[in-house]
Protein backbone atom coordinates (compact mmCIF):
# COMPACT_ATOMS: atom_id res chain seq x y z
CA UNK A 1 0.00 0.00 0.00
CA UNK A 2 2.48 2.20 1.03
CA UNK A 3 4.80 1.71 -2.27
CA UNK A 4 1.65 2.44 -4.46
CA UNK A 5 0.84 5.06 -2.80
CA UNK A 6 4.61 6.61 -2.81
CA UNK A 7 4.88 5.99 -6.48
CA UNK A 8 1.84 7.95 -6.84
CA UNK A 9 3.12 10.74 -5.40
CA UNK A 10 6.30 10.51 -7.87
CA UNK A 11 4.23 10.39 -10.31
CA UNK A 12 2.27 13.38 -9.71
CA UNK A 13 5.40 15.18 -8.38
CA UNK A 14 7.38 14.02 -12.32
CA UNK A 15 3.46 15.80 -13.87
CA UNK A 16 3.89 18.52 -12.00
CA UNK A 17 7.50 19.65 -12.66
CA UNK A 18 7.05 19.05 -16.51
CA UNK A 19 4.13 21.34 -16.06
CA UNK A 20 5.77 23.81 -14.41
CA UNK A 21 8.37 23.87 -16.70
CA UNK A 22 6.15 24.23 -19.61
CA UNK A 23 4.30 26.91 -17.83
CA UNK A 24 7.42 29.24 -17.25
CA UNK A 25 8.33 28.69 -21.06
CA UNK A 26 4.94 30.20 -21.98
CA UNK A 27 5.39 33.32 -19.55
CA UNK A 28 8.72 33.60 -21.50
CA UNK A 29 7.16 33.79 -24.71
CA UNK A 30 4.51 36.25 -23.24
CA UNK A 31 7.20 38.77 -21.49
CA UNK A 32 9.55 38.80 -24.70
CA UNK A 33 6.11 39.44 -26.80
CA UNK A 34 5.30 42.22 -24.66
CA UNK A 35 8.50 44.14 -24.73
CA UNK A 36 8.90 44.31 -28.49
CA UNK A 37 5.00 44.95 -29.17
CA UNK A 38 5.39 47.80 -26.38
CA UNK A 39 8.65 49.03 -27.69
CA UNK A 40 8.34 48.96 -31.33
CA UNK A 41 5.11 50.14 -31.57
CA UNK A 42 5.62 53.05 -29.55
CA UNK A 43 8.25 54.02 -31.77
CA UNK A 44 6.24 53.34 -34.90
CA UNK A 45 3.18 55.60 -32.97
CA UNK A 46 5.78 58.33 -32.42
CA UNK A 47 7.52 58.86 -35.41
CA UNK A 48 3.93 59.18 -37.47
CA UNK A 49 3.12 61.98 -35.18
CA UNK A 50 6.23 63.55 -34.61
CA UNK A 51 6.32 63.58 -38.83
CA UNK A 52 2.74 64.38 -39.02
CA UNK A 53 2.24 61.13 -41.34
CA UNK A 54 -1.65 60.57 -41.57
CA UNK A 55 -2.25 62.61 -44.56
CA UNK A 56 -1.12 59.25 -45.98
CA UNK A 57 -3.68 56.66 -46.39
CA UNK A 58 -1.57 54.01 -45.93
CA UNK A 59 0.08 55.69 -42.93
CA UNK A 60 -3.22 55.74 -40.97
CA UNK A 61 -3.97 52.00 -41.24
CA UNK A 62 -0.15 51.35 -40.12
CA UNK A 63 -0.79 53.54 -37.33
CA UNK A 64 -4.37 51.50 -36.67
CA UNK A 65 -2.38 48.31 -36.58
CA UNK A 66 0.50 49.77 -34.56
CA UNK A 67 -2.54 50.90 -32.08
CA UNK A 68 -3.95 47.92 -31.74
CA UNK A 69 -0.47 45.89 -31.28
CA UNK A 70 0.38 48.68 -28.73
CA UNK A 71 -3.04 47.77 -26.55
CA UNK A 72 -1.63 43.89 -26.74
CA UNK A 73 1.86 44.69 -25.05
CA UNK A 74 0.34 47.00 -22.17
CA UNK A 75 -2.36 45.26 -21.24
CA UNK A 76 -3.60 41.89 -22.81
CA UNK A 77 0.11 39.86 -22.68
CA UNK A 78 0.44 41.45 -19.09
CA UNK A 79 -3.49 40.44 -17.93
CA UNK A 80 -2.52 37.48 -19.24
CA UNK A 81 0.60 36.56 -17.37
CA UNK A 82 -1.32 37.36 -14.21
CA UNK A 83 -3.54 35.42 -14.84
CA UNK A 84 -1.80 32.31 -15.28
CA UNK A 85 -0.51 33.24 -11.93
CA UNK A 86 -3.87 33.41 -10.38
CA UNK A 87 -4.10 37.38 -9.30
CA UNK A 88 -7.33 38.28 -9.00
CA UNK A 89 -8.30 35.92 -11.89
CA UNK A 90 -11.90 37.13 -12.74
CA UNK A 91 -12.17 40.62 -13.71
CA UNK A 92 -8.07 39.98 -15.57
CA UNK A 93 -9.70 37.18 -17.88
CA UNK A 94 -12.52 39.84 -18.61
CA UNK A 95 -10.17 42.13 -19.40
CA UNK A 96 -7.46 40.36 -21.68
CA UNK A 97 -10.28 38.30 -23.41
CA UNK A 98 -11.56 41.76 -24.27
CA UNK A 99 -8.32 43.31 -25.53
CA UNK A 100 -7.10 40.11 -27.36
CA UNK A 101 -10.57 40.47 -28.98
CA UNK A 102 -10.05 43.89 -29.80
CA UNK A 103 -6.77 43.35 -31.65
CA UNK A 104 -8.53 40.31 -33.10
CA UNK A 105 -10.85 42.63 -34.83
CA UNK A 106 -9.12 45.64 -35.65
CA UNK A 107 -6.38 43.99 -37.34
CA UNK A 108 -7.87 42.20 -39.94
CA UNK A 109 -10.74 44.59 -40.82
CA UNK A 110 -8.02 47.28 -41.34
CA UNK A 111 -5.86 45.22 -43.53
CA UNK A 112 -9.32 44.79 -45.22
CA UNK A 113 -9.69 47.79 -45.87
CA UNK A 114 -6.27 48.57 -46.75
CA UNK A 115 -6.49 46.24 -49.44
CA UNK A 116 -9.82 47.53 -50.48
CA UNK A 117 -8.47 50.94 -50.61
CA UNK A 118 -5.33 49.95 -52.61
CA UNK A 119 -7.23 47.76 -55.48
CA UNK A 120 -9.32 50.49 -56.16
CA UNK A 121 -6.13 52.94 -56.64
CA UNK A 122 -4.92 50.24 -58.85
CA UNK A 123 -8.29 49.54 -61.12
CA UNK A 124 -9.26 52.67 -61.32
CA UNK A 125 -6.03 55.36 -61.35
CA UNK A 126 -8.45 58.37 -62.45
CA UNK A 127 -10.95 58.28 -59.34
CA UNK A 128 -10.51 58.95 -55.65
CA UNK A 129 -13.05 57.37 -54.20
CA UNK A 130 -11.19 56.63 -50.80
CA UNK A 131 -9.62 59.98 -49.52
CA UNK A 132 -7.21 60.42 -46.40
CA UNK A 133 -10.32 61.68 -44.63
CA UNK A 134 -12.30 58.67 -45.24
CA UNK A 135 -10.07 56.36 -44.05
CA UNK A 136 -9.67 57.97 -41.01
CA UNK A 137 -13.51 57.72 -40.53
CA UNK A 138 -13.67 54.19 -41.45
CA UNK A 139 -10.81 53.42 -39.33
CA UNK A 140 -12.39 55.44 -36.19
CA UNK A 141 -15.57 53.54 -36.97
CA UNK A 142 -14.16 50.19 -37.13
CA UNK A 143 -12.69 51.13 -33.45
CA UNK A 144 -16.08 51.82 -32.20
CA UNK A 145 -17.40 48.94 -33.92
CA UNK A 146 -14.54 46.23 -32.25
CA UNK A 147 -15.04 47.89 -28.84
CA UNK A 148 -18.76 47.37 -28.72
CA UNK A 149 -18.84 44.31 -30.43
CA UNK A 150 -16.58 42.56 -28.27
CA UNK A 151 -18.64 43.71 -24.89
CA UNK A 152 -19.71 40.61 -24.60
CA UNK A 153 -16.72 38.87 -23.78
CA UNK A 154 -17.11 40.72 -20.74
CA UNK A 155 -19.81 39.51 -19.58
CA UNK A 156 -19.49 35.61 -20.89
CA UNK A 157 -16.20 34.60 -19.85
CA UNK A 158 -15.05 33.95 -16.33
CA UNK A 159 -12.16 31.98 -14.80
CA UNK A 160 -12.89 28.12 -14.23
CA UNK A 161 -10.63 25.91 -12.01
CA UNK A 162 -8.97 23.23 -14.21
CA UNK A 163 -8.66 20.63 -11.13
CA UNK A 164 -8.87 20.92 -7.63
CA UNK A 165 -5.39 20.86 -5.76
CA UNK A 166 -4.79 17.24 -4.36
CA UNK A 167 -3.91 18.33 -0.83
CA UNK A 168 -3.23 14.81 0.13
CA UNK A 169 -0.66 14.32 -2.12
CA UNK A 170 0.90 18.06 -1.23
CA UNK A 171 -0.11 19.54 -4.41
CA UNK A 172 -1.83 22.87 -3.82
CA UNK A 173 -0.80 24.71 -6.80
CA UNK A 174 -3.91 24.12 -9.46
CA UNK A 175 -4.69 26.28 -12.84
CA UNK A 176 -7.28 27.82 -14.04
CA UNK A 177 -8.93 28.94 -17.58
CA UNK A 178 -10.26 31.75 -18.75
CA UNK A 179 -13.82 30.21 -21.07
CA UNK A 180 -17.44 30.74 -21.04
CA UNK A 181 -19.38 31.05 -17.95
CA UNK A 182 -21.62 27.58 -17.66
CA UNK A 183 -24.92 30.12 -16.28
CA UNK A 184 -24.76 31.42 -20.17
CA UNK A 185 -24.50 28.17 -21.49
CA UNK A 186 -27.44 28.77 -24.33
CA UNK A 187 -25.55 31.69 -25.68
CA UNK A 188 -22.37 29.93 -26.18
CA UNK A 189 -22.72 28.44 -29.49
CA UNK A 190 -24.25 31.75 -30.64
CA UNK A 191 -21.26 33.57 -30.01
CA UNK A 192 -18.32 31.37 -30.93
CA UNK A 193 -19.91 31.03 -34.69
CA UNK A 194 -20.75 34.79 -34.75
CA UNK A 195 -16.89 35.31 -33.37
CA UNK A 196 -15.82 32.94 -35.72
CA UNK A 197 -17.97 34.50 -38.91
CA UNK A 198 -17.21 38.09 -37.95
CA UNK A 199 -13.91 38.33 -36.55
CA UNK A 200 -12.25 35.76 -38.87
CA UNK A 201 -14.17 34.34 -41.95
CA UNK A 202 -16.18 37.50 -43.38
CA UNK A 203 -12.18 39.45 -43.34
CA UNK A 204 -10.14 36.17 -44.99
CA UNK A 205 -12.68 36.07 -47.53
CA UNK A 206 -13.29 39.68 -48.64
CA UNK A 207 -9.19 40.12 -48.81
CA UNK A 208 -8.97 37.20 -50.66
CA UNK A 209 -11.73 38.23 -53.37
CA UNK A 210 -9.71 41.28 -53.81
CA UNK A 211 -6.30 39.49 -54.50
CA UNK A 212 -8.01 37.22 -56.84
CA UNK A 213 -9.17 39.96 -58.57
CA UNK A 214 -5.76 41.33 -58.72
CA UNK A 215 -4.02 38.08 -60.19
CA UNK A 216 -6.92 38.35 -62.85
CA UNK A 217 -6.90 41.92 -63.99
CA UNK A 218 -3.26 41.59 -63.98
CA UNK A 219 -3.73 39.35 -67.32
CA UNK A 220 -5.34 42.33 -69.00
CA UNK A 221 -4.11 46.11 -70.07
CA UNK A 222 -4.30 46.55 -66.69
CA UNK A 223 -0.79 44.76 -66.56
CA UNK A 224 1.54 47.27 -66.32
CA UNK A 225 -0.52 49.05 -63.72
CA UNK A 226 -0.52 45.90 -61.15
CA UNK A 227 3.22 46.00 -61.57
CA UNK A 228 3.85 49.90 -60.69
CA UNK A 229 2.16 48.61 -57.43
CA UNK A 230 3.54 45.70 -56.81
CA UNK A 231 5.86 46.44 -54.16
CA UNK A 232 2.73 47.66 -52.12
CA UNK A 233 0.62 44.43 -52.92
CA UNK A 234 3.72 42.04 -51.31
CA UNK A 235 3.12 44.51 -48.25
CA UNK A 236 -0.35 43.62 -47.88
CA UNK A 237 0.21 40.19 -48.85
CA UNK A 238 2.99 39.72 -46.36
CA UNK A 239 0.27 41.40 -43.64
CA UNK A 240 -2.40 39.06 -44.75
CA UNK A 241 -0.26 35.79 -44.57
CA UNK A 242 1.22 37.17 -41.02
CA UNK A 243 -3.15 37.49 -39.77
CA UNK A 244 -4.02 33.77 -41.15
CA UNK A 245 -0.67 32.40 -39.26
CA UNK A 246 -1.49 33.92 -35.80
CA UNK A 247 -4.79 34.20 -35.89
CA UNK A 248 -5.82 30.70 -37.37
CA UNK A 249 -5.23 28.37 -34.27
CA UNK A 250 -6.08 31.28 -32.08
CA UNK A 251 -9.87 31.24 -32.97
CA UNK A 252 -9.87 26.85 -33.02
CA UNK A 253 -8.67 26.97 -29.70
CA UNK A 254 -11.07 29.35 -28.98
CA UNK A 255 -14.04 27.42 -30.24
CA UNK A 256 -12.15 23.90 -28.82
CA UNK A 257 -11.24 24.59 -25.39
CA UNK A 258 -14.96 26.16 -24.61
CA UNK A 259 -16.26 22.11 -25.26
CA UNK A 260 -16.94 20.64 -21.66
CA UNK A 261 -15.17 17.22 -23.18
CA UNK A 262 -11.69 19.10 -23.75
CA UNK A 263 -10.68 20.60 -20.34
CA UNK A 264 -7.90 19.19 -19.78
CA UNK A 265 -4.29 20.02 -18.70
CA UNK A 266 -3.04 19.33 -21.74
CA UNK A 267 -5.61 21.40 -23.58
CA UNK A 268 -4.48 24.25 -20.80
CA UNK A 269 -1.25 24.36 -22.02
CA UNK A 270 -2.44 23.92 -25.56
CA UNK A 271 -4.81 27.03 -25.31
CA UNK A 272 -2.13 28.88 -23.66
CA UNK A 273 1.07 28.37 -25.64
CA UNK A 274 -1.47 29.15 -29.07
CA UNK A 275 -2.61 32.29 -27.23
CA UNK A 276 1.56 33.26 -27.24
CA UNK A 277 1.54 32.20 -30.70
CA UNK A 278 -1.56 34.89 -31.13
CA UNK A 279 0.45 37.97 -29.51
CA UNK A 280 3.40 37.34 -31.74
CA UNK A 281 1.28 38.58 -34.60
CA UNK A 282 2.66 42.11 -33.28
CA UNK A 283 6.62 41.34 -33.43
CA UNK A 284 5.97 39.73 -37.47
CA UNK A 285 4.26 43.24 -37.85
CA UNK A 286 7.26 44.70 -36.97
CA UNK A 287 9.35 42.75 -39.10
CA UNK A 288 7.36 43.64 -41.88
CA UNK A 289 7.22 47.41 -41.39
CA UNK A 290 10.85 47.11 -41.09
CA UNK A 291 11.33 45.35 -44.51
CA UNK A 292 8.92 47.43 -46.23
CA UNK A 293 10.34 50.18 -44.37
CA UNK A 294 11.03 52.63 -47.63
CA UNK A 295 7.20 52.76 -47.95
CA UNK A 296 6.08 52.44 -44.23
CA UNK A 297 5.82 55.75 -42.36
CA UNK A 298 7.57 57.84 -45.22
CA UNK A 299 5.94 60.62 -47.39
CA UNK A 300 7.64 60.10 -50.92
CA UNK A 301 5.51 58.58 -53.92
CA UNK A 302 5.15 55.76 -55.85
CA UNK A 303 7.50 56.10 -58.55
CA UNK A 304 10.22 55.88 -56.33
CA UNK A 305 9.69 53.39 -54.38
CA UNK A 306 9.33 50.56 -57.65
CA UNK A 307 12.74 52.26 -58.52
CA UNK A 308 14.06 51.29 -55.29
CA UNK A 309 15.47 54.62 -54.17
CA UNK A 310 14.79 57.55 -52.80
CA UNK A 311 14.75 60.29 -54.78
CA UNK A 312 13.40 63.96 -54.54
CA UNK A 313 10.12 64.61 -56.33
CA UNK A 314 10.62 66.26 -59.38
CA UNK A 315 7.69 67.00 -62.41
CA UNK A 316 8.00 64.21 -64.29
CA UNK A 317 7.29 61.90 -60.85
CA UNK A 318 3.90 63.45 -61.40
CA UNK A 319 0.50 62.05 -63.02
CA UNK A 320 -0.20 62.61 -66.64
CA UNK A 321 -3.25 64.85 -65.46
CA UNK A 322 -1.59 66.53 -63.39
CA UNK A 323 1.25 67.60 -65.84
CA UNK A 324 -1.23 68.21 -68.66
CA UNK A 325 -2.75 70.64 -66.31
CA UNK A 326 0.41 72.90 -65.77
CA UNK A 327 0.88 72.76 -69.36
CA UNK A 328 -2.23 74.50 -70.40
CA UNK A 329 -1.70 76.71 -67.46
CA UNK A 330 1.18 78.00 -69.12
CA UNK A 331 0.03 78.58 -72.30
CA UNK A 332 -2.09 80.36 -71.48
CA UNK A 333 0.03 82.85 -69.44
CA UNK A 334 2.37 82.29 -72.41
CA UNK A 335 -0.85 83.58 -74.77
Amino acid sequence: MNSTFNLSVLSNESTWTQDHTFFNVIVFIDALSCVFLVFGNFFIIALIRKKRLLGRSTNVFIFSIAVADFLNGTVAIPTHILFLYQKETTYLCKCFRFMSFLSKTVVPYTIMFMTAEKTMRILCPTREFVTVARCMFCTSLLWFFSSSFNIWSVVLFTSVPLSPPNVDLGFEESYKQCVLNKRFSFLHQYFLLMDLFILFLIPLTVVISLFLVLVIKYFTILRERILTYFFVVKLLLALSLNVLITHTPYQVITFVENSPDFRSRESFFLSNLLTSLFFTRGIWNLVIYGYFKHYVCQKQNLASIRAGNCPPKTESDRLPLQRNRQTITRQRNVM
